[in-house]
């Protein structure tokens, strides 16, 4: 069956597990081409490729950042970005340090891989998109980043990814006329396969219901921003109502 996103090709960076596995996934179930980047081939990146083979085109794409952070898309990113209709951003590593011990280098890594290289990827993208007069542009932030939050231990990460709101909100203005979104989703705390079962149990002890968000719910709610027009410049929280609050932790 035919779907908007029939015949587009979509870039997922960190798509090849936890919650960008599912997005790659879900858009190939609904019929676009992927381009799947992991940081290092693994058995289940080729086993999510290759059950994206028998639905749709797939390519892998390997690419870890170098440590000195560079000020340029690498250059194989880059020339997925031109083609890309559908650029997915399911990346940016967590960080957990009180404000007085933070380094400068914690402070450069966490605004960089949370923050610069975003909003790197999404001007790389922006140029074809126009030329297309088409394309689909979804981040993933943080939790209850999507306004001025105070975090006691995670600050700096909340900070980046509440200036990733903004970029959004600023991409969707301007090139709405281009026929182009731009969207975030903001995740709770999801069910990957990266959680200890220590950490499971502790984070499902903070969430309404004590069940964890599972991954393929975040996708459903990913393809459904992704396919349509109208929705632009939304911060869409996909975390069952969690809120510091009434759980009595302050995260």
């Amino acid at each position: 069956m035919k779907t908007i996103f029939s015949g587009r090709h979509a870039f997922v960076l960190g798509g090849s597990g936890g919650i960008g596995s599912q997005v790659s996934a879900a858009l190939a179930e609904a019929g676009a081409s992927v381009c799947v980047h992991g940081r290092r081939r693994h058995e289940k990146f080729d086993r999510l490729a290759a059950d994206i083979r028998k639905k749709t085109s797939c390519t892998q794409l390997f690419q870890e950042l170098p440590p000195e952070l560079p000020d340029a898309v690498p250059e194989a990113i880059a020339g997925e970005l031109l083609r890309a209709d559908i650029l997915c951003v399911c990346f940016g590593p967590f960080l957990q340090k009180p404000l007085d011990a933070m380094s400068g280098d914690d402070w450069n890594r966490i605004v960089y891989l949370n923050y610069t290289f975003p909003g790197m990827l999404i001007s790389g993208a922006l140029g074809a998109m126009k030329r297309r007069h088409w394309g689909r542009i979804l981040v993933f932030g943080g939790t209850r980043t999507e306004s001025v939050h105070g975090f006691a231990t995670n600050a700096a990460y909340a900070g980046a990814k509440t200036a990733l709101c903004s970029l959004v909100k600023s991409a969707a203005g301007a090139y709405a006329a281009y026929g182009i979104t731009c969207n975030a989703i903001l995740p709770g705390f999801a069910d990957t396969e990266y959680l200890s079962d220590r950490a499971r149990a502790a984070l499902q002890a903070k969430l309404p219901g004590r069940t964890l968000i599972p991954v393929q719910a975040i996708a459903r709610a990913a393809l459904f921003v992704l396919g349509s027009p109208h929705i632009n410049g939304a911060l869409l929280s996909v975390d069952s109502g969690w809120d510091p609050v009434f759980s009595k932790t302050y995260f």
